[in-house]
């Protein structure tokens, strides 16, 4: 482990110097973990973007030593109280979900984040078996910006609850979906019937949330009030995609995750067209590009800087300083702004890309 700071230095001053140029790019194809696929999924990358899949997969093979094993439970887990609707209970996608979620405790208890406050997670079908739970823990959170329902994931109330809605995770496909009571009382989809992006996205939500608990509580709650919504929101992508690489190693490598989440979940090419700095901030912009072309950001600053430790140490800085540009600068000197620049080159090359 001691020599491959030096190899990623080498790579990273690399992708960090020379200029993103227009090329044809390479296709790679993978086979998706889950969910109804062709047979292999394919898609057209630039030198940099598989630079940048290289650089994460041998981060994530350091890793796989330190992660226990599945059949223990990793210690944050005692802390954790579950309620669960009894129509939710024996659901594929949470169980898949579950397991996902012990390895992103798990690996931040290897990048020493362990969480020891009580966090509930409330896992429902219904609008009023969560309302109604929630109630009960003195949670009332504000719902104005999802229409006054829960749609799917979200962490409420100061971090301490999860909600998972999985009715929403089962039928919502697109922005402007609607739920309805009816769809609360359909049976969850068959798996292996439902597209693999939205398979994929399905058994995500838990780690994904998770991400935002376990960052808060290691830093004292604090979180810089100038932190990008794109930075929140892509590393918690971001970390959930390693965990679901390291849950399922037999189906799933990073490539995958790559190809699949980061590539093909969305087209945000075309869905997200302003500099990455237009995403900074909780607006009717983002319209989902905090998570799109933030992943796409968070991994190229993870694999190409200094890796998940160096991640940590900016989010702990963050929180010290309470100004995340500050401690942009203190922990990869260089600039958010400037950083930003280069990944907005980075994810302009692979919009570039010729269609075949």
């Amino acid at each position: 482990m001691t020599k491959r700071p030096a190899l990623c230095l080498a790579v990273c001053l690399s992708l960090i110097s020379v200029p993103f140029t227009a090329e044809k790019g390479v296709i790679i194809r993978v086979t998706p973990a889950f969910g109804a696929h062709p047979e292999v999924v394919e898609v057209r990358t630039t030198r940099a973007e598989r630079n940048v899949i290289g650089l994460m997969t041998r981060s994530i093979d350091t890793y796989r030593g330190t992660i226990a094993s599945s059949l223990l439970a990793p210690r944050t887990a005692t802390s954790v109280v579950w309620k669960v609707e009894s129509s939710a209970s024996s659901a594929r996608t949470l169980q898949l979900s579950r397991q996902v979620l012990a390895q992103v405790q798990f690996l931040f208890e290897s990048l020493g984040l362990i969480r020891a406050d009580r966090t509930y997670v409330v896992v429902g079908r219904t609008q009023q078996f969560i309302n109604d739970t929630l109630e009960g823990l003195d949670c009332f959170p504000n719902l104005v910006r999802t229409g006054g329902v829960h749609l799917m994931g979200a962490t409420v109330c100061n971090r301490r609850v999860i909600v998972l809605n999985l009715t929403g995770y089962f039928f919502l496909r697109r922005a402007g979906d609607v739920l309805t009571t009816e769809l609360e009382s359909r049976a969850e989809p068959n798996l292996g019937r439902v597209d693999y992006r939205i398979a994929d996205r399905n058994i995500s939500g838990l780690a994904h949330e998770w991400v935002h608990v376990a960052r808060a509580s290691a830093n004292d709650g604090q979180v810089a009030p100038d932190e990008p919504a794109w930075v929140r929101e892509g590393f918690a992508e971001l970390m959930a995609g390693v965990a679901r690489v390291l849950t399922f190693p037999s189906r799933m490598n990073y490539s995958v995750f790559h190809v699949v989440r980061i590539r093909k979940f969305t087209d945000w090419e075309r869905l997200c067209p302003e500099p990455l700095r237009r995403y900074r901030e909780d607006t009717d912009l983002l319209a989902g590009c905090e998570y799109y072309l933030g992943a796409v950001a968070m991994e190229y600053l993870v694999a190409t800087m200094g890796g998940l430790p160096k991640a940590i140490e900016l989010f702990r800085r963050s929180a010290e300083l309470l100004s995340f540009s500050k401690a942009f600068r203190e922990t990869y000197g260089e600039s958010l702004d400037s950083f930003e620049q280069r990944a907005d080159a980075y994810a302009r090359a692979i919009a570039a890309l010729p269609d075949k």
